[in-house]
């Protein structure tokens, strides 16, 4: 039951990190791999702040 929920939890965080991504590095100077990146390895909350506080292209 434990190992669903991790497997669950990694696929959620990774889906953010990915919608992060998209929609707000990729207009940004930080790029979305970056945007993606700091997403996945921090958390995809921080990643979008960290994206929206990069200038815009």
């Amino acid at each position: 039951m434990i190992e669903t929920l991790i497997i669950i939890a990694f696929f959620l965080w990774y889906i953010l990190a990915l919608v992060v991504a998209e929609k707000v590095g990729k207009k940004r100077k930080i790029g979305e791999e970056w945007s993606f990146f700091l997403s996945f390895l921090l958390s995809p909350l921080l990643g979008l702040a960290l994206s929206w506080m990069s200038k815009r292209k």
